[in-house]
């Protein structure tokens, strides 16, 4: 299990888990929409045989 580390993001702490088990984490854009100041982006992060989809709201 993952902990919550307040100097790392969720991507770090992510990597650093792929990495730790020979799996790094492959990440793919989906789709990216909306305004040019105010774009929305949807990645698939696969990590070994698990993938999870995800919206990321900057």
């Amino acid at each position: 299990m993952l902990a919550a580390n307040p100097g790392k993001t969720p991507i770090s702490l992510l990597q650093e888990y792929g990495t730790r088990r020979g799996k790094t984490p492959v990440y793919d854009l989906l789709k990216a929409e909306g305004q040019a100041h105010q774009p929305n982006f949807t990645f698939r992060v696969t990590v070994g045989d698990t993938s999870c989809t995800v919206l990321f709201l900057p």
